[in-house]
Order: structure tokens, then sequence, then C-alpha cells
């Protein structure tokens, strides 16, 4: 990551850059590429772990009380959810190597898939953290009853220290360094997409 930082950092504070031809740039695309589709195929095998460790407890946990079991439910779900969403961006992304030789399309098209990114992290991650915090709530019911109350506040305040470096730090440098990888491979198109337009034609 930090050669990715660096490689960027020199190419916006050049002038004038060596041109590199459309088969170095377009490799730099396919590696950069290549990156955050393994970083959401590595996602989809994790979601689909804890999928079936919740289903197990979810199936053969002795919980005493129902709210127990429907937050089990309620993590299910959105854990599936979340499974058909990075399942579908790693599907978008990684098929749309077809477009690598139309630098004009694949520009829009990352903009576009970079936009519906955004969303997920923001504002749909904003939601998914209420049901997990929900989850977690139900399940304290039941844990709650056998404890002291010193251990359930503290308890209660790691748990909500918790969400917050999730989504004040955490989730912060994970937006960043995807719209990183995003941002350098548009910059990488407009750059071909530029020595296309600067080409002379031959033929006159």
């Amino acid at each position: 990551m930090k050669d990715f930082d660096a490689l960027r950092d020199i190419w916006h504070g050049q002038t004038a850059l060596p041109k590199l031809g459309p088969e170095e740039i377009l490799k730099n695309i396919r590696s950069t590429k290549q990156k955050f589709s393994n970083k959401l195929l590595f996602q989809v095998f994790s979601i689909s772990i804890a999928i079936v460790t919740f289903i197990y407890l979810f199936l053969k946990a002795d919980f005493r009380y129902g709210t127990s079991q429907i937050a089990m439910l309620i993590a299910i779900l959105c854990l599936f959810y979340y499974l058909f969403v990075q399942l579908r961006d790693y599907r978008k992304i990684n098929n749309s190597e077809q477009l690598a030789q139309q630098p004009g399309e694949y520009i829009e098209y990352l903009k576009n898939y970079k936009h519906q990114r955004y969303i997920l992290n923001t504002r749909i991650y904003t939601v998914y953290m209420f049901f997990i915090a929900l989850v977690i709530g139900l399940i304290y019911i039941e844990a709650f009853v056998y404890m002291p109350l010193w251990e359930v506040v503290l308890i209660v305040a790691g748990t909500i220290a918790w969400f917050a470096m999730c989504y004040f730090v955490f989730m912060k440098t994970y937006i960043r360094k995807e719209e990183s990888r995003i941002n350098f491979m548009i910059e990488n198109l407009e750059r071909l997409q530029k020595q296309f337009n600067d080409t002379p034609d031959t033929a006159n």
C-alpha cells in the first residue's frame, strides 16, 4: 500500500510525466483492479463463514430467551444482504475488463461504481450498523440477567466505544483506501484517453 500511495504522490507532483505506452497503462489498471477484486472476494469468503457460524448458533445454541433467537435471525439476514452486495460489486468490477479498450466509457463506469460504493459505505453502512447494534442489544438481554451491574456498564461502554471506532476511524480509512484504488484506475484511464486524443491522425 505504501508503494501505491508513493506512486500516486509522484504522479500528482510531476508537471511533466514520461509517456507510458497503452499496454503499460492497461497493466497498471488491471493490477489495481485485481487487488480490489481480491479484497472483495476475501470479504465474500469471510461473510460466508460468518453466515454459517450464525446459522449453526441459531439451530444449536440453547437460548433461554426468544430475543436471542430474534437477534440471530436478524444477524443472518443482515449478513446475507451484505454478502449479496459484496458479491454483486465483485462481479461488476471483475467483469468490466471489456471496457478497458474504451477509456471514455470505462471512466464513466468507474465513476458510477465509485458513487455506488460510497453510498454503500456511508448511508447503507449506517443502517447496517444500526441492525448490528440491535442484534447485540437483544443478545445482551439474555447475558445481562446473570451479570452484576458493574459488568453490564463496562460491557455496554466497551461496545459503544467499539462502534464509534468502527464508524469514525476504521470505516473512514476503508473508504479512503477504496476510493484511492478506484481513483487510481480512473486517472490511468484519463491518461490513456489523453494519449489517444493527442495521437495524430495518420490517415491525413
